[in-house]
């Protein structure tokens, strides 16, 4: 094996190339392969979301779909910049124009030459308006693109309800023990090492169903060795994001050391100390309560100095303070269970701050379209408001005009009006164009004639005239023409009223 080979990648260079070779529950890959043979068929599909933890497999099987029917792939990763500007460029272009593979080969549509556009990680894309990033996604899938698209998410409820809407979600769980000892014993027999199965036991224990967390294990356990044993394993717990609840329950009902744990927590001090400052009162009564806010209130100072001073290294005492001490304020282990709660002013400041984000993003595009600033559009707002509860037609006409999303309508005029309004506006095809340069590609250049006098003949060969005669010929050429002027942008106004604010509120 040469030394460039031994560079490589595990994850990479044993990839699943085809359906066949992913690791995942049977009904997922039929479901996948079904999707794809419609899209063969000539019949469009929504967009997949293929939703779950890191490491099992969504981005290897979005891979495996192209390599199985022959497509080719357009991937934005998540190293990209993913703004409205990105998106529009590569995922318009690639959804709505044929294919031209690496070789430069031609692929129509009409042909069944399709390509597959993946964006990994969706749940990271900009969200804000002037960013743009998942609403520019979200206008292009309501075209309903031409090529097969894949969505890959973490966490998928961090992404709009509109955006899921306009997917078919499928959800991955963390791969089962034996079949990541499956897989890490045939990476071991094409490279060559002779695995204890012990080693392997561990390692994918150690990995809790990340498969991609398990081959980068054991390559770095086994990389250039013809043996692999259960000593050669590093046996620390692999550092990862640990469950704040089950924190919390070793907190207030044992007395065992706690302080690792929360270090491993993905959590910041600023944040855990609102989990526990939430939770102390539904464990400890009286002393205990007295005792343990003492403690929270010290680590509160800490918190307050590493703020105002920038001095991170007190953060540790902090967290210190906020685990242990609360832990050892109790008299004894509490018993029973105990359904602990998520901070509830959390929950106040996200609806607060969502209510003013919407808020934003509306007077944004009121004023963008009507030509004026955010401020005078909340002038406008109550008007807006008024003509949504008008007629189906009325309300989808004014919502197209303002690229109102879903959200954003639910947000104005309630859920059920909002939905009804959608379907007016997919039933109709309505859609705001959003690049003027349109209108003027499309638009018939105005005819340049020669001016002429009343008598009929052209300025260019009108002949010897006195200085008199020209001015007033000059003078009666100048009222035609601002006559005439007048008139075509009165017909220039009439035939473009439906982009214009006066005549669309006229």
């Amino acid at each position: 094996m040469s030394s460039e080979e031994n560079r490589e990648l595990w994850v990479e260079k044993y990839r699943p190339k085809k359906l066949e070779e992913v690791v995942a529950p049977s009904k997922v890959v039929e479901k996948v392969r079904l999707w794809a043979k419609k899209w063969e068929e000539g019949k469009p599909q929504k967009p997949l979301l293929l939703a779950g933890p890191p490491g099992v497999g969504k981005t290897s099987l979005a891979h495996a779909i192209a390599g199985s029917f022959g497509w080719e792939v357009v991937e934005l990763n998540a190293s990209d910049q993913r703004n409205w500007q990105i998106i529009n460029r590569i995922v318009g272009e690639s959804a709505f124009n044929e294919t031209i593979s690496d070789e430069g080969e031609f692929y129509s549509t009409k042909e069944g030459k399709l390509k597959l556009i993946i964006l990994d990680e969706v749940d990271n894309i900009h969200k804000k308006e002037d960013a743009g990033g998942e609403g520019a996604l979200i206008r292009l899938l309501r075209r309903k693109p031409k090529q097969p698209i894949i969505l890959t998410a973490n966490d998928p409820y961090n992404l709009s309800a509109e955006l899921r809407n306009l997917c078919e979600m499928i959800n991955f769980k963390r791969i089962d023990k034996r079949r990541v000892i499956a897989v890490l014993e045939r990476i071991c027999l094409k490279e060559g090492i002779k695995a204890d199965r012990k080693a392997l036991e561990l390692i994918a224990t150690n990995a809790e169903g990340d498969l991609r967390a398990a081959i980068n294990d054991l390559q770095a356990a086994a990389e250039g060795k013809k043996e692999l044993r259960e000593a050669d394993v590093v046996t620390a717990k692999r550092v990862k994001e640990t469950d704040v609840f089950k924190v919390m329950q070793k907190i207030f009902k044992t007395k065992i050391p706690v302080y690792g744990d929360v270090m491993l927590l993905d959590e910041s001090p600023e944040d855990f100390i609102m989990w526990i400052d939430e939770n102390v009162p539904l464990e400890y009564r009286g002393e205990e309560l007295k005792e343990a806010y003492e403690y929270l209130s010290r680590a509160d100072v800490f918190l307050g100095r590493v703020r105002r001073r920038q001095y991170y290294r007190l953060w540790r005492y902090a967290m210190y303070l906020m685990s242990c001490g609360v832990q050892q304020a109790k008299k004894e282990a509490k018993k029973g269970f105990t359904r602990y709660r998520r901070p509830v002013i959390w929950q106040m400041l996200f609806q607060t701050r969502s209510k003013r984000e919407m808020l934003k993003a509306v007077l944004s595009k009121i004023g963008r379209y009507s030509h004026m600033s955010r401020r005078k559009a909340v002038e406008m707002l109550p008007v807006i408001k008024l003509l949504l509860n008008q007629d189906p037609e009325v309300a989808a006409n004014v919502a197209a005009f303002y690229s109102f999303g879903e959200s954003e309508l639910e947000f104005l005029v309630g859920a059920e009006k909002a939905k009804k309004i959608m379907e007016y506006i997919e039933k109709k095809g309505l859609h705001r164009v959003e690049d003027e340069e349109f209108f003027e590609k499309y638009e018939k250049p105005e005819k340049i004639e020669e001016t002429k006098d009343e008598s009929g003949e052209s300025e260019e060969h009108e002949g010897v005239g006195t200085d008199e005669k020209k001015r007033k010929r000059k003078s009666r050429r100048d009222r035609k023409k601002r006559k005439d002027d007048k008139t075509e942008k009165s017909e220039k106004e009439s035939k473009k009223g439906n982009m214009t604010l006066d005549s669309f509120f006229g």
